[in-house]
């Protein structure tokens, strides 16, 4: 018996056994079809995917039968949430493989996701499996978890709609001379109480990001080593995260980016506000990227080739000369100058798969040849730099249907002035 956690709260959210049940099926079969004998499974995202439990310990999915998680803490908890039926307690990693061997389970061939094991890791578990050769199945996990399930998508359709709510409180948080992290900090306080759950996972190697980014004016152009083009500044070199100390003045651009998460599943959102009537040339360039965004969501459909939607796109409206939807005169060519970033924030992509980490699979971009499939999700960000005045843009979370693009994260995506 567990103290004080003998029965768990209603309203604490487990995921469903016939939801793991499915997805080690899936995964399953593609062990198969690359004649792997089985996958094992550390790092705490695939765990909670595979076990619905983020507790300690390694995950052994054969190609056939049942998965075993071999449990180093807690295994109370792990019992508590996971509806796998085999937990196994270890205290050492060199207790597993005799226990594989024994319940006759084959380890000559077995899949690790390479970029989410460290290297100390993966020499124990070569110590352990001297006869094993191991093969790269990140990427396959990466496919696998693209497409979502109803039960997944229904709670993104929940973290959209509640992200939403959060972006329409944002005009009320707003007052002149106050800063940056202010702002953030107000708006991360909006985000606990609609129910965040305060982390934003990245799958990126040593990524970090902490609530989203706010900028004022042109810090939405300042370098930095981010994985997307939004530029910012931070409170300093140790912690140069989601805004800093810079105060809002009239007629100044206000850049907000931020994921939400819903049950462990994430939207990810961008709107921008100004203190007055926005510079004209803001107006301009977030029409180009409102159009960038229509046209990527209009081919979000089944078939689909990322890769050839970023080229279709980005070569007829971003080099080429289109008219703007709101104003309805030409806005000129060359528009790729300070697209999706200002000068080396800029990324080659316009949107990324998203789910349970912010940068999943697939991206908008020109090497992805993967083809689109039904149920997975897609953060679609046009955004553009522009010199003194900061990054303008758009980003919306969309479901991949037959009809194009479904936007689950609600609101309006027009510049907000503010009075």
């Amino acid at each position: 018996m567990i103290p004080s956690q003998e029965k768990l709260p209603a309203d604490y959210m487990l995921v469903p056994a016939t939801e793991i049940s499915a997805r080690v099926t899936t995964f399953q079969q593609r062990l198969s079809e690359a004649d792997l004998d089985g996958a094992v499974i550390l790092d705490g995202v695939n765990l909670f995917y595979f076990a619905g439990t983020r507790q300690q310990g390694l995950l052994f999915i054969p190609q056939r039968g049942r998965p075993v998680f071999f449990v180093r803490r807690s295994l109370e908890r792990a019992r508590q949430e996971s509806p796998l039926e085999s937990l196994m307690p270890v205290a050492r990693f060199e207790e597993i493989p005799p226990w594989i061997a024994g319940a006759g389970y084959g380890t000559s061939k077995l899949g690790l996701s390479y970029t989410a094991v460290p290297l100390s890791i993966y020499r124990k578990l070569q110590s352990i499996f001297p006869h094993t050769e191991f093969q790269d199945v990140g990427p396959t996990l990466a496919m696998v978890r693209a497409v979502k399930s109803a039960y997944e998508v229904a709670l993104m359709r929940e973290a959209g709609t509640r992200h939403g709510q959060i972006f329409a409180e944002i005009p009320g948080l707003v007052s002149p001379g106050m800063t940056e992290w202010q702002l953030g900090s107000a708006i991360h306080g909006e985000m606990l109480k609609r129910g965040f759950t305060g982390l934003m996972r990245l799958a990126a190697f040593n990524s970090e990001l902490f609530a989203g980014v706010v900028s004022f004016g042109d810090s939405g152009n300042y370098p930095t080593a981010s994985v997307g083009p939004d530029g910012l500044l931070g409170l300093g070199a140790a912690f140069p995260l989601l805004g800093g100390s810079r105060s809002l003045h009239h007629g100044e651009i206000i850049f907000v980016d931020s994921g939400f998460s819903y049950g462990g599943y994430y939207t990810d959102m961008t709107r921008i506000f100004c203190l007055g009537r926005p510079p004209e040339v803001a107006l301009d360039a977030h029409d180009i990227c409102l159009e960038v965004q229509e046209a990527v969501r209009e081919r979000l459909k089944p078939g689909a080739v990322p890769g050839e939607i970023y080229e279709e796109v980005y070569d007829t409206l971003i080099r080429g000369q289109i008219r703007g939807p709101i104003r309805g005169r030409i806005l000129g060519r060359g528009a790729e100058e300070n697209f999706m970033g200002y000068g080396s924030n800029q990324v080659p992509f316009l949107g990324h798969g998203i789910g349970l980490e912010v940068d999943e699979f697939p991206a908008i971009a020109k090497k992805i040849r993967v083809p689109l499939e039904k149920n997975m999700v897609v953060a679609v960000e046009p955004k553009k730099g522009l010199a003194g005045v900061g990054l303008v843009g758009i980003e919306n979370t969309f479901l991949v249907t037959d009809q194009g693009g479904e936007k689950l994260t609600i609101g309006k995506d027009d510049i907000v002035a503010l009075s």
